[in-house]
């Protein structure tokens, strides 16, 4: 059976930390296939700040695309069409009823790990789906341990969708957190400028 691996996010925007994390598990032989999973709206973020679906859908295939496995990193915009809000386990049941040809997986930061007990059947997820963490920063607290896997060896990147939001608004182009093409388009559409403050 095909391993394929999710990977849940705003990706607002997806930045070269998301890539290289999606690459790093590929290039460990964790998952056949990985898929950046672009949320509608993560029910426990502030919306405020987040980019059209359309947006953030393009810039996540741009940004696999440009990857350094552009046939097994793929994004995808399956929680667009699911009831909403979207939850992580109503999405893993969907795909594996919907899909059973695949033997699914979940990747996130390590700075979830604090809020998974908010997540909806947050159990069931850790019981029913291999759980795979990389560290955001060096150091973190494993609450699951025996549940949870953490990506040792992983880059810790010094990144993040925050903060580069918040720089792009102050007129920095951030090309050394962005794919080219990604930076390109942010451009393009007027994301997240001085303007939008």
């Amino acid at each position: 059976m095909e391993k394929m691996m999710l990977y849940f996010g705003s990706f607002n925007p997806v930045h070269r930390g998301h890539i290289a994390m999606a690459e790093y598990a590929v290039k460990q032989g964790l998952c056949d296939r990985l898929a950046l999973v672009v949320s509608p709206r993560n029910p426990l973020k502030d919306a405020s700040e987040l980019a059209g679906e359309a947006d953030r859908f393009t810039m996540a295939e741009l940004a696999c695309r440009n990857s350094a496995y552009p046939e097994r990193i793929v994004p995808s915009g399956i929680e667009f069409v699911l009831p909403r809000p979207s939850y992580t386990i109503d999405t893993l049941d969907y795909l594996r009823r919907n899909h059973p040809q695949y033997d699914y997986s979940v990747l996130m930061g390590s700075d979830l790990l604090p809020q998974l007990v908010r997540w909806k059947e947050y159990r069931r997820i850790l019981d029913e789906y291999p759980v795979w963490v990389y560290p955001r920063e060096k150091r973190f607290e494993n609450p699951y341990p025996g549940q949870v896997s953490i990506l040792e060896g992983a880059p810790v990147m010094e990144v993040s969708s925050t903060a580069i939001r918040e720089a792009l608004t102050d007129g920095r182009e951030c090309r050394e957190w962005l794919d080219r093409e990604v930076a390109a388009y942010i451009k393009e559409k007027g994301l997240w400028t001085c303007a939008t403050k």
